[in-house]
């Protein structure tokens, strides 16, 4: 079985309350229960990738402005959901993590010009631990597979577009999964609660078969997923050990 399949993902650490998603709290918290690891990555305004989720500062910081209009220094002094945890940069997750448990690393690229994904290669390639790259823009996966071939790649897929401005011929480019055989992903990260049957059997003519589903929130739809799907991105509970 490959790595990325052998324990369930916890969706941008295993976060709540206290311990806020995509910080070194919930990494700890995820690594201590031996769950793999989702996270995203912006840059800075200074080139530095740093994990966090949302284009805009507002959700999780109070802050105005997007990760990518300040430099490392500022989005430093400030604070995920008025805790003392901070927005960590991808190079502190990898000391932390040590490949303790598997990685796996979405990229957030709108426009994709190759800049990104070589700045965050830079700090992956001489890392031990095991990783995926998975992102919803085929052409960064597509640059991945061109540079470093032996990457393990997730295209992340979903039939909601409620908060992109895509037009209608890029939606179902990116539903339809049209760049797939260009980019030959070893998994479809594919939308649970939004996925149809021509997208599942799609993904079963295209790729190797394998699926990971997203977002998994509670044990029915845990248990209503499980034998349609290789592994999950799960959040808001804690799934069995899979057997």
């Amino acid at each position: 079985m490959s790595f990325y399949l052998e324990k369930p993902i916890a969706h941008r650490g295993f976060h709540n309350e206290d311990l806020p998603e995509n910080s070194m709290a919930a990494f700890e918290k995820a690594i201590e229960l031996g769950f793999a690891i989702e996270l995203d990555v912006h840059l800075s305004k200074d080139g530095i990738p740093v994990v966090f989720h949302d284009e805009e500062l507002e959700r999780m910081t109070g802050s105005n402005g997007r990760v990518s209009q300040y430099i490392l220094s500022s989005l430093k002094k400030l604070h995920l959901n008025g805790t003392e945890q901070t927005i960590p940069t991808l190079e502190e997750v990898l000391e932390l993590v040590d490949g303790r448990v598997p990685l796996i690393i979405e990229l957030k690229v709108n426009d994709h010009n190759g800049e990104f994904e070589a700045e965050v290669m830079k700090y992956l390639h001489f890392y031990e631990g095991d990783y995926t790259i998975q992102s919803f823009n085929p052409l960064t996966l597509k640059w991945i597979r061109s540079h470093y071939p032996n990457t393990v790649l997730g295209l992340l897929v979903t039939s909601d577009f409620s908060d992109t401005d895509l037009n209608l011929p890029k939606r179902k480019l990116l539903q339809y999964m049209a760049l797939a055989p260009v980019v030959r992903p070893d998994y479809i990260g594919l939308d649970y609660k939004t996925f149809n049957i021509a997208q599942y059997y799609l993904i079963k003519m295209m790729t190797h078969g394998h699926i990971v589903f997203w977002t998994i929130d509670n044990m029915d739809l845990y248990e209503e997923c499980q034998d349609l799907c290789d592994n999950i991105i799960f959040e808001g509970f804690i799934p069995p050990e899979k057997s």
